[in-house]
């Protein structure tokens, strides 16, 4: 018995010229005979089994095989009389009612599918700790395995990134970008050597960027590493210039929270990578104003909202307006977002910019000015 998928039917809305019609029938599980046949009945309904023997160039044993195989499909039937005749169903009704089957079919898999994750998941409390780790060693079987984990989210894929690439750097990841426009959150966090490999940006980010992808940027991201929800992790174990050689599935436990905490924590204190098209992205705002400034300083310092209002004499209720017209201009969410914000547009100085002789107190806008991502 032949087996029947999902079709995808490329039809013309005019009768063509015969040699050029194309039909993508394989889906259905149709050989290139059966095509033959069911094409040339489409083109010349009511032929004998001679006739389109000798239209298709196929014996009438094979021709015979082709009917009995469209007739099972629903594509095909006999016409009455005594010549035995055949026409094509209308492709539209036969094809629809096909597809609708196949829907079916489809349906009861995902329940099926459902019920035995249901099981895979009540099992994995009762494994080994030695299996929720699994290791995976060939290039072939690590790159299979990551485009199976993102394929397998539903919701979203957390990225930790870095050099040395394998693959391409300057190509975007198209199974992302797949994910991408089924809905599934893609966050990236990239180390800031990422943005100094040719052709990452305009090749790789810009597309990925434009497509939804989140991406932020700092130093010493620790190992590359991809989490499909909360659900399942992959960690290379050993890579090199050339291939990724071998990789750890982490399975749910207690090392996959670890992992999914790690990456919050450092999601938080990277910063953002303005999608493409964001004219700030290149040039730091206006310097902040006297206020601003010792806000700011009062606010990195670690000072709680009663003592800044009462140092800066503003009351309680109009220094938190202040401060969220300052978050606003910042483009911060929080008031972490607003530290890292205003250090990196040169309104504060990091402690490590200064000379380690240096005792004076800290003085906003003093000192250099600190790197930029993408920068040096």
């Amino acid at each position: 018995m032949r087996r029947f998928h999902v079709i995808d039917v490329l039809w013309p809305a005019e009768r063509p010229d015969p040699g050029k019609i194309d039909i993508v029938l394989d889906a259905l599980g149709l050989d290139s005979a059966d095509e033959a046949v069911y094409r040339r009945l489409i083109e010349v309904p009511g032929a004998s089994i001679d006739a389109l023997g000798a239209a298709t160039d196929l014996s009438p044993q094979q021709v015979g095989a082709s009917l009995r195989v469209l007739e099972d499909a629903g594509l095909v039937s006999r016409m009455s009389g005594q010549l035995e005749k055949y026409i094509a169903a209308p492709p539209d009704v036969a094809l629809e009612t096909l597809v609708l089957e196949r829907e079916a079919e489809l349906s009861r898999v995902r329940a099926a599918a459902r019920q035995l994750t249901e099981t895979y998941q009540r099992a994995l409390g009762t494994r080994h700790p030695a299996e929720l780790v699994e290791i995976v060693a060939g290039r072939e079987a690590v790159m299979q395995r990551t485009e199976q984990l993102q394929r397998g989210a539903r919701h979203q894929v957390r990225v930790f990134d870095r050099p040395p690439y394998v693959n391409q750097p300057h190509l975007p990841n198209h199974v992302e970008l797949e994910m991408l426009s089924r809905g599934v959150v893609y966050r990236a966090v990239y180390d800031r050597a990422s943005l100094e490999v040719d052709g990452w940006w305009k090749g790789h980010h810009e597309p990925i960027a434009a497509a939804g992808e989140q991406a932020r940027v700092m130093s010493g991201v620790p190992m590359k590493m991809m989490v499909a929800d909360d659900r399942l992790a992959i960690v290379p174990l050993r890579l090199d210039a050339s291939a990724i050689e071998s990789c750890a599935i982490v399975h749910s436990s207690e090392l996959l929270d670890a992992l999914c905490a790690l990456f919050e924590t450092l999601w938080r204190l990277a910063l953002p990578l303005r999608p493409p098209g964001d004219d700030t992205a290149d040039t730091p705002g206006p310097g902040p104003t006297p206020f601003e400034a010792q806000l700011v300083a009062m606010l990195t310092a670690g000072l709680g909202d009663e003592a800044i209002s009462r140092q800066v004499g503003l009351s309680y209720r109009t220094l938190q307006r202040r401060v969220r017209d300052l978050m606003t201009r910042l483009g911060a969410r929080t008031r972490f977002q607003a530290g890292l914000q205003a250090a990196f547009q040169g309104w504060v100085t990091p402690p490590t910019a200064r000379p380690a002789d240096d005792t004076r107190a800290p003085t906003p806008g003093d000192g250099a000015q600190p790197e930029r991502p993408g920068t040096g």
